[in-house]
């Protein structure tokens, strides 16, 4: 008669699903390589990566949370439900998660997008695309980082510094001698 072997049950604490702080889900990707191989390289070992809500007191907007309307402040903001609408942020970062699905234009300081995004985005410092996030829409920003398997349909612009502009020095003539030199900015 066949008997089925016992099997010691090893729970593994990433199987299960993470909730952060602040109520929104994490999402953690088991590792899948056996702990005694080593055999295995690199290249094949999926990244453990979790996407969490902000720690330090910034706003989240969970799964089940609908806003159709205009949000903006100054503190960073996680998304993972839906927004219909604009988002302005001025001094701080804009998540959206992994189940966020955004219908808005987003002004940020820095943005990153895990989800959905259908509008344009403009990220005064950065912009980072994961290789879950979908953006249909214009992207702005000074720095840009596009994971593979992202999906980006529309136009990319990616700013440069203000240059500081050259300083002028008018010129000295006889007659004007007295009075003191005037500075002007050249125009580009």
């Amino acid at each position: 008669m066949w008997r089925k072997p016992d099997d010691p049950k090893v729970s593994s604490p990433s199987a299960t699903p993470a909730i952060s702080e602040f109520g929104a889900p994490r999402v953690e990707t088991p590792s899948a390589t056996p702990a005694s191989s080593s055999s295995t390289s690199s290249a094949t070992t999926p990244v453990n990566r979790a996407v969490s809500a902000p720690s330090s007191g910034g706003a989240v907007l969970t799964a089940s949370i609908i806003v159709k309307g205009e949000i903006s402040g100054r503190e960073d903001l996680f998304v993972d439900g839906e927004v219909h609408g604009k988002i302005q942020i001025l001094d701080g970062k804009v998540t959206v998660g992994p189940h966020g699905r955004v219908s808005a234009d987003i002004d940020a300081r820095e943005i990153l997008v895990h989800g959905k995004v259908q509008g344009s985005i403009h990220g005064r410092e950065r912009v980072e695309i994961s290789s879950t996030g979908d953006v249909h829409g214009d992207v702005t920003a000074r720095r840009l980082v596009i994971e593979e398997g992202a999906s980006v349909q529309g136009s990319i612009e990616v700013e440069r510094p203000a240059e500081v502009a050259p300083v002028r020095i008018a010129r000295e003539t006889g007659t004007e001698a007295a009075r003191p030199v005037a500075f002007e900015t050249a125009e580009p």
